[in-house]
């Protein structure tokens, strides 16, 4: 049983909504009058919701990752992601070190959250291939362009990989292994950088073997603006119909264009790309998730946008639009991205994103 959302029946809109009804109801009666009452309660939403928590996010945030993850918990999400990355997990080449991530594990449990884990050398949030120093001093890990074509790098991320699961596997709160995060994508943002299908088969197999019988795997892409007509993304999305159980997509709406100040937005083509995939899924008997939905800025030359109040790329309103759409097509979960950004601005008395997010939440 879900603590925070579980014994809800009702959202805290619909009991608000008859309450009231209620009272009008029981005046009419006594007056002996006879109403007809429209139909005024909103329609609950049939997927969940979830969030990625990023430790590291939080440290770019200067904040307290444990703080800010028991309070992210209390806004009720069903479903977390959480991040193995791999410099705070292997810190020296004979060392591993779990504190960080038992203790999110730990916590998730007691709070009755399934959970996601990412594992591999790519994980979510910058810089996306999280390698450890000792590593990068060792091994070319930023220019080559399929990194698992050095037969060093493959072998320490398979070793490190059996290690993280090996340790992790019995965490009763993981439901899902992520392996690598949009390994097929090659980004601006990752230098080009990216990962082979035949080595990210050898991940999936390997996690696979070590995990429990009830634990799936999902594996992310990227749906490119404006018209997800990316060749890429189509390459991407095949290969993980065939090693995943559940293939999510990374759906941002409103991104700038280079570093100039104009932006580009999702068009039709988008989401009906979305839909096609989605209804191939369904052939198939996958599961379809977004894997993160915008509800951060994304803005150009920023690594975390928060000089202003507002920017133009995202919004709680944006946000909600895009739940809405994906909920339309038949995505579920959806994963909410920027969970530490609202935390962010609540601690310096700006309420306008954890408001807009409780009330996604519990509408």
């Amino acid at each position: 049983m879900k603590p925070h959302r579980a014994s809800r029946n009702l959202t805290r809109r619909q009991f608000t909504t008859l309450s009231t009804l209620g009272f009008f109801t029981l005046m009419a009666t006594s007056a002996g009058a006879t109403i007809t009452l429209p139909n005024l309660i909103a329609k609950p939403r049939s997927m969940k919701l979830g969030t990625t928590f990023s430790q590291l996010q939080c440290w770019y945030l200067g904040l307290d990752y444990r703080d800010a993850f028991r309070e992210i918990c209390d806004l009720g999400f069903e479903r977390l992601r959480l991040c193995a990355y791999w410099h705070e997990i292997q810190p020296s080449s004979n060392q591993f070190d779990f504190t960080t991530i038992d203790w999110l594990l730990e916590e998730s449990d007691r709070r009755g959250i399934e959970v996601t884990l990412a594992v591999g050398m790519k994980a979510p949030r910058y810089p996306e291939f999280h390698f450890p120093d000792w590593m990068r001093s060792e091994y070319d890990t930023k220019t080559a362009r399929v990194l698992d074509r050095d037969p060093a790098i493959a072998d320490l991320t398979l070793k490190m990989l059996d290690r993280v699961v090996s340790h992790t596997r019995t965490a009763p709160a993981i439901k899902y292994w992520q392996v690598e995060n949009e390994p097929f994508t090659t980004l601006e943002i990752t230098h080009g950088r990216s990962l082979s299908e035949a080595f990210v088969r050898k991940e999936v197999q390997l996690v696979r073997s070590r995990s429990r019988p009830d634990q799936k795997i999902l594996l992310t892409n990227a749906i490119t603006l404006p018209d997800g007509q990316g060749q890429e993304d189509n390459q991407a999305f095949r290969a993980s119909l065939w090693l995943a159980d559940a293939v999510g997509f990374n759906v941002y709406t409103k991104v700038p264009q280079g570093a100039s100040q104009s932006y580009i937005e999702a068009q039709p083509l988008y989401w009906k790309k979305l839909e096609n995939w989605r209804s191939e899924l369904r052939r198939w008997g996958k599961e379809g998730w977004i894997a993160e939905a915008q509800a951060e800025p994304w803005e150009a030359n920023e690594l975390v946008p928060v000089a202003q109040n507002e920017y133009p790329s995202s919004s709680p309103n944006q946000a909600t639009k895009i739940v809405d759409q994906v909920q339309e097509i038949g995505f579920d979960p959806v994963l909410l991205w920027g969970c530490e950004y609202w935390y962010w601005h609540r601690r310096q008395g700006r309420d306008q994103w954890w408001s807009g997010m409780q009330q996604l939440l519990s509408s």
